[in-house]
């Protein structure tokens, strides 16, 4: 082929990749979206425009129909300058563009061609030039197709947050969230996570346990410390999860729907590890939780993030006013409510009516060990260890023995394994003294004296 010809063929390939450029862009999702929107607003003002009786009001009603399906097609954005966002969400949702539709409502239910909800509400209180879109809603602002700017691709950690999950970001900012209108679930979740002893384990910011992670982060961990192994084992509402959808909400909602020691099942045998190490020992929470239940713990726990506080200003936070702990009628009263404010359900139950499993620990209803046991067998006799049910063991104390025995905790070292061989139970009491004021520990030491049974049934 002679150079002349190769020019003319590197032409004729270079104007097709043009053609093709000039087709996919108008084609592109967003816009295909506002024309839908200058479409549907126009057959709706012309549809409103048949139903006036005066003819001028007819007239104006056509020429802004007329204006819509000329509309020019364009890349909207918002730019918050003191937070340091651009947000594009504007570009496909026409009808929140308030300067396009100042009233932000619009005749349409469905996205992204209905209006912004509660405009008298959020939206006042949270002018979008100021605000934007994604320091409420998360997301990727710069995007301009539906899966990149609602973030759910992989290798974006900050995804939309949907349904009421997006009340997280109530508690990002309002440390008033337990009483602000509109964050009715997160201020669910957080009265669920006392209640179910999460803060026994867990701590936020430092406050609570130290058995587990603290969680005052957990809204910002990225999703490659999380295994991809780990992630295939999540199921929500019986589906396993895409590979768009691994995300810290979902990894969140996973542990409160479906069983952690499935979803985290570690080596418990010692095939991978030089030493046993036991499934997650998180307690079953699907079986005490409803779907809804869940989802306002995730809505409460992903508030619990440092990036966005570095990212907003303190002038977009919102304090709380100082907590008054309650007035109690009895010593019983409020030795119930220090079981829970410091997490005591997270191993021994909800008011203390069971204990939770502890793998590998002694159990009701285990067999005896036997090291010809298949390894099913022995998992599933392991997974039969308890912590106590404390009801069981009162009576075996005095008042004084009980608050020492609480101050001194139950170290780790000191747990009886069920199988010699296997990993040593995860959970354990920490030492309270120091940690728990000593009206505190009389008082939570008189209600649990008070729900001792007859008989000391403990193993």
């Amino acid at each position: 082929m002679s150079y002349r010809k190769l020019f003319y063929v590197l032409n004729f390939l270079l104007l097709g990749v043009f053609v093709w450029a000039v087709v996919k862009d108008n084609d592109a999702e967003w816009k295909t979206y506002q024309r839908t929107y200058y479409e549907k607003m126009a057959t709706y003002l012309d549809a409103q425009a048949g139903q006036q009786k005066d003819p001028a009001q007819a007239a104006k009603l056509r020429a802004q129909a007329d204006e819509y399906r000329r509309h020019p097609l364009a890349i909207k954005q918002i730019i918050t300058d003191g937070l340091g966002r651009y947000d594009r969400c504007i570009t496909c949702h026409v009808g929140m563009d308030e300067y396009e539709n100042p009233g932000m409502t619009t005749p349409f239910k469905t996205q992204p061609y209905a209006g912004h909800p509660d405009i008298a509400g959020l939206v006042k209180a949270h002018p979008f030039e100021k605000f934007g879109c994604t320091v409420c809603h998360e997301g990727q602002g710069l995007a301009t197709t539906v899966a990149d700017a609602h973030g759910w691709v992989t290798n974006w950690d900050r995804p939309m947050l949907t349904g009421v999950h997006i009340q997280g970001s109530c508690v990002k900012c309002h440390g008033d969230f337990r009483t602000l209108k509109g964050a009715e679930a997160a201020a669910k979740g957080y009265d669920l996570f006392h209640q179910h002893g999460c803060l026994g384990c867990h701590s936020i910011d430092g406050v609570g346990g130290t058995i587990s992670v603290d969680l005052g982060d957990i809204a910002d961990k990225p999703i490659p410390r999380i295994a991809p192994y780990n992630f295939l084992r999540v199921t929500i509402d019986g589906k396993h999860l895409e590979e768009k959808d691994w995300k810290i909400q979902n990894w969140i909602l996973g542990h409160l729907v479906d069983d952690p020691e499935y979803v985290t099942p570690n080596d418990p045998f010692a095939e991978d590890n030089a030493e046993p190490i036991a499934p997650s020992p998180m307690p079953d929470f699907s079986k005490e939780l409803t779907r809804d239940q869940a989802d306002d713990i995730v809505a409460y726990l992903m508030g619990m993030t440092k990036v966005e506080e570095d990212e907003i200003p303190y002038r977009y936070h919102v304090a709380a006013p100082p907590e008054k702990e309650p007035r109690f009628a009895s010593a019983k009263a409020h030795g119930k409510y220090v079981f829970e404010k410091y997490g005591c359900a997270g191993c021994h139950g909800v008011d203390a009516v069971a204990g939770r499993r502890r793998f590998n620990a002694l159990g009701p209803g285990q067999k005896d060990y036997d090291p010809k046991m298949t390894k099913a067998e022995l998992f599933a006799e392991m997974e039969k260890g308890r912590e106590p049910t404390l009801p069981d063991l009162m009576s075996g104390y005095d008042h004084d023995e009980l608050v020492a025995k609480i101050e001194q905790g139950v170290p780790p070292t000191a747990a009886k394994k069920w199988d010699p061989n296997g990993p040593l139970p995860v959970v354990y009491m920490p030492a309270w003294k120091g940690k728990i004021s000593k009206k505190e520990l009389d008082d939570l030491a008189t209600w649990l004296l008070s729900t001792a049974k007859q008989q000391n049934l403990g193993f």
